[in-house]
């Protein structure tokens, strides 16, 4: 299932192709479901969407490629780069590319300039674990404004189907225990606790707790970019700024996408 939802693509090598060219189109970005030069009204407009997909999506498979050139890697689906790079900690640069280009197209595709609206089924579920929807958005940005440097904001289904939020610094994943790079790996209950008092310290009631990290089983459902060139062009440097963000996201997320994620026991 996880690996239905990667839409980085394999591309056919021709054995006409020299092997310099080969080796620099073993994956490539597909096209988005939208047009890059329209943006995603009206979180990003179309300069800023050409820098989170054109330059740094681009950026990051091209380097992801010469990594993984000449190595076991070389014919793996892309999925399989990432989880096998994340199971190796020798292997670190492999996996800030490959997560960090996984996580950045999962963020696009739940993005629309028409989405479309939560389903009563969604609404429920989310509902059942955070209260309410309003709920779910203020904790969810709470989260997000709380995260100090640069990263991603993730709603993610446990392995009892349970809804929760986490987030991740730089390239981390939700999909390994090992790779999610949080900044407290350490922290014990009464953390979470006392951070929860804190309304910017990225921590909330409902996010993931550290005994729930250990089962190595988050599926992620929805995410969103908090590193500075998914923001800084249309919004600035400020709170406020990322607070629109946040806001417009919301504005722009295609529920039926998220909804097409959710599928564990705890599901509809």
């Amino acid at each position: 299932m996880l690996r239905s939802v990667l839409r980085l693509q394999k591309v056919i090598r021709s054995p006409a192709v020299s092997s310099v060219r080969a080796t620099a189109r073993l994956h490539a970005v597909p096209s988005l479901p939208y047009e890059v030069s329209a943006g995603v009204k009206p979180l990003l407009s179309p300069a800023a969407l050409n820098i989170i997909y054109t330059d740094h999506q681009t950026g990051l498979v091209n380097r992801l490629n010469e990594l993984i050139a000449g190595t076991p890697y070389e014919d793996k689906l892309f999925y399989e780069v990432l989880m096998d790079s994340a199971r190796s900690l020798n292997e670190t640069q492999i996996f800030n590319n490959a997560s960090q280009a996984w996580n950045n197209d999962f963020f696009l595709r739940s993005l629309s300039s028409t989405p479309s609206p939560m389903s009563d089924a969604l609404s429920k579920r989310i509902a059942a674990s955070f209260g309410s929807v309003e709920v779910f958005k203020r904790e969810f940005t709470t989260n997000a404004l709380g995260l100090f440097g640069s990263g991603w904001t993730w709603l993610v289904e446990d392995k009892d189907g349970r809804l929760v939020l986490l987030n991740t610094y730089n390239a981390g994943s939700p999909h390994h225990r090992r790779r999610m790079q949080r900044n407290d790996e350490t922290a014990t209950e009464h953390d979470f606790a006392s951070q929860a008092q804190n309304p910017y310290s990225g921590v909330s009631k409902f996010s993931a707790p550290a005994k729930l990290r250990a089962n190595n089983s988050y599926v992620p459902i929805l995410c969103i970019s908090m590193w500075e060139h998914a923001y800084l062009t249309d919004y600035g440097v400020t709170r406020e700024g990322r607070q629109r963000y946040l806001d417009n996201f919301f504005k722009t997320v295609d529920w039926n996408v998220v909804e097409s994620r959710v599928f564990r026991a705890g599901g509809f």
